[in-house]
C-alpha cells in the first residue's frame, strides 16, 4: 500500500475550505480559547490577541533593522528634519483585525506623513510616499527634463532614476524566516510596496 502524502493534504486542504470543515475548525478553535490553550495538538501556536501584538512589534524591530541596513538617505543636522529614518520612529499597528474565515491581520504603518514636496513645487507635486519610492526605485517622467531646487541652501539637480532599496520585502523575508512559525503569522508587503 502507498501513501501519497500530497493527495492526503489535499484532501485535508478541501475539507477544511468546506462548510462543515470550517464548522469544525471554529468550534475547535473555540473550544480551545476556553480552554487557555495556546498551541493545538499538533504544536502549532494559536493566535491570541497577545501573540499577535507581539509578532507586531517584532515585526516592526525587524523592519527597522532592514530600512538601517538599507543605508536610507538621512540628513545629519541638529533636527534631521529630513531624515527618512525618522519616519520609522512613527510605525505603528492596529488592533487585531478577525477576518470572515476566522483568520485575524494586523495592520502595520507609519503615522507621520510620508509626503515630499518637490524641488520645482511651482511645476511638480512632489511624492506622497517617500517610503515607497525608495523601497520600489523609479525613472524620472519622460517629460521631466533636470528638476532643480534648493535643498538646505544648496542648489541641487534631482535624481532622475533609483534603483530601489527592496528594504520592506527584506524585512518581509527575514521576519518570516526567523519568526513566521513562533508567532503562527505570516507578514505581506501592503499594495504600495511592490
Amino acid at each position: 500500500m502507498n501513501i501519497n502524502m500530497s493527495s492526503i493534504m489535499g484532501k485535508v486542504k478541501a475539507f477544511s475550505e468546506s462548510p462543515e470543515g470550517k464548522r469544525r475548525i471554529k468550534e475547535c478553535l473555540e473550544k480551545y480559547k476556553k480552554e487557555g490553550r495556546t498551541v493545538t495538538e499538533a504544536g502549532s501556536v494559536l493566535f491570541n490577541d497577545e501573540t499577535m501584538l507581539e509578532a507586531a512589534e517584532k515585526f516592526i524591530n525587524v523592519l527597522k533593522d532592514a530600512a538601517r541596513d538599507a543605508l536610507l538617505p538621512t540628513v545629519r543636522d541638529e533636527e534631521s528634519l529630513d531624515s527618512v529614518m525618522k519616519h520609522f520612529d512613527s510605525l505603528d499597528y492596529s488592533a487585531p483585525v478577525k477576518m470572515p474565515d476566522g483568520s485575524a491581520v494586523i495592520y502595520v504603518y507609519f503615522k507621520d506623513d510620508l509626503h515630499r514636496d518637490s524641488l520645482q513645487p511651482d511645476k511638480w507635486d512632489g511624492v506622497e510616499n517617500i517610503i515607497a519610492v525608495l523601497n520600489n526605485g523609479y525613472d524620472k517622467h519622460e517629460n521631466m527634463g533636470k528638476v532643480w531646487g534648493v535643498w538646505h541652501g544648496v542648489r541641487v539637480h534631482a535624481l532622475t532614476e533609483r534603483t530601489g532599496l527592496r528594504f520592506i520585502q527584506q524585512a518581509i523575508m527575514d521576519f518570516n524566516g526567523n519568526y513566521g512559525s513562533e508567532y503562527n503569522v505570516t507578514a505581506e508587503a501592503g499594495s504600495d510596496y511592490i
